[in-house]
């Protein structure tokens, strides 16, 4: 059976809204607002995880090195059967031979030893240091990562916002289009227009679809980003609240945010931590010139079971506890190049935490100036939200009454359409910008 051209037409356009609605209906959704997103991201988000598994890393390392301060403690014991062959000559508590012809027995064997450091000129310390410092500052790793975490969701939050509101402007600017193109072709049927006018309406309208389709577009984009921060494992399509609130501040103390920032931001207290720790090696690596005080332990027992029931060496046992002392004369220059490798980290650890700091300085004044600049925009924008709308009802009144041009009902159009997209620009624009400046001072008020 032959399908005619229209009514394959009608097929494919209802195919094509019938597809996205059945796809839409298997997923669930979900009205999400910004703190959720946030508590979805630092709950599920495999970044966090990965942070968190670092701190405990560093523990871990915090209770290796207490332990060294501690005296080790072993035991052992074993069982096994001896055979001597018939060259194997026994003697008495005399010196008499008692056995000249091979022989056999159970040995039991039980044995307890420990040893203990009590002076390493000072290594041990230096590396419970060196852990605690290193344990801090994964903590502030891992705070840090969840600031960026927090930061990255706003940001993928806000960017679907402003999509979903120009997507409404586009929808706003094809209605436009669309009723400007039935009276112009109303106008057509009283002569009062031409058909260039009409030519001119209809390419706006179409012009105005495109658009819309890369919004929608952006729209999907946007929302598939946000899905990756959140990592939820359910299937939900996120809707966000379009609200756009604002609060501007009075002012902004720029030095005040930036001494703030160097004592609060946790990835500058992290390298902070970072450096003390190399400076605890400095001094772990200079304890190889000491000598190393210490003292061990030992008790061994031991039983044997002749098969012959001979009586010599049956059972035994020792103990004993030494001191010692030891010192390296020459170890091959090990020390001095550990030495010297440690002050090297330690200078390192110190210039990044330099540069991160001026980098921080940087961020944080641009930051500023871009609140600021998006504030400045946001005036502009909404009061040429308000003269775009008055000159397209100007100019429609004109070319309504023949004084003016379809030309110009189009300019006046597209003008309100890019005004109204410059307001959510700069009213998202200005939310991102507060949430990177707290995360860039380390104030971490995302709400």
């Amino acid at each position: 059976m032959k399908i005619d051209r229209t009514a394959r037409k009608a097929l494919v356009a209802a195919l094509a809204v019938l597809f996205p609605a059945l796809q839409a209906g298997s997923l669930e959704a979900q009205v999400l607002s910004l703190e959720e997103c946030i508590r979805e991201a630092l709950k599920n988000n495999p970044e966090i995880h990965v942070a968190a598994q670092g701190v405990k890393k560093g523990e871990s390392s915090l209770k290796y090195s207490y332990g060294n301060l501690m005296p080790s403690l072993s035991a052992g014991f074993s069982r096994g059967h001896v055979f001597y062959g018939p060259s194997s000559v026994q003697f008495d508590s005399q010196g008499r031979p008692v056995q000249t012809s091979g022989f056999d027995y159970d040995n039991f064997a039980f044995r307890i030893t420990s040893d203990m450091v009590f002076f390493d000129g000072g290594g041990n310390i230096s590396r419970i240091n060196a852990a605690r410092f290193n344990r801090d500052s994964a903590r502030e790793r891992y705070e840090y990562t969840r600031d960026m975490m927090a930061a990255s969701v706003i940001r993928a939050y806000y960017n679907l916002v402003r999509n979903r509101m120009l997507l409404h402007v586009q929808e706003e600017s094809m209605e436009q289009a669309r009723q400007n193109l039935e009276r112009t072709e109303a106008l057509l049927e009283v002569g009062s227009a031409t058909r260039a006018d009409v030519l001119k309406a209809k390419v706006r309208l179409s012009n105005t679809r495109l658009s819309m389709i890369g919004t929608r577009n952006q729209v999907e984009l946007a929302r598939e980003d946000l899905l990756a921060l959140l990592n939820m494992k359910s299937a939900t399509t996120v809707e966000v609240d379009t609200t756009l609130v604002i609060n501007v501040p009075d002012r902004f103390d720029a030095d005040a945010q930036i001494e703030y920032a160097m004592e609060n931001r946790p990835d500058l207290k992290s390298l902070k931590y970072g450096m003390k720790s190399a400076k605890s090696m400095v001094s772990e690596a200079r304890s190889g010139w000491f000598p190393v005080l210490g003292a061990n332990f030992g008790y061994y027992w031991n039983d044997r079971q002749m098969v012959d029931n001979l009586n010599f060496f049956k059972e035994e046992y020792t103990w004993n506890i030494t001191g010692y002392i030891s010192l390296n004369i020459f170890d091959r220059f090990q020390t001095s190049s550990s030495l010297a490798s440690a002050k090297a980290d330690y200078r390192i650890a110190e210039y990044n935490l330099e540069k991160s700091r001026l980098d921080a300085i940087k961020e944080i004044k641009s930051l500023q100036f871009g609140i600021r600049e998006a504030m400045e925009r946001i005036d502009v924008a909404t009061e040429t939200v308000e003269q775009a709308m008055e000159d397209v009802r100007l100019a429609e009144e004109r070319y309504r009454v023949g004084a003016g041009t379809m030309l110009e009902t189009i300019d006046a159009l597209m003008a309100l359409t890019q005004a109204k997209a410059d307001v959510i620009d700069a009213k998202c624009d200005y939310l991102v910008g507060v949430a990177d400046l707290a995360r860039a001072t380390g104030e971490r008020n995302f709400e």
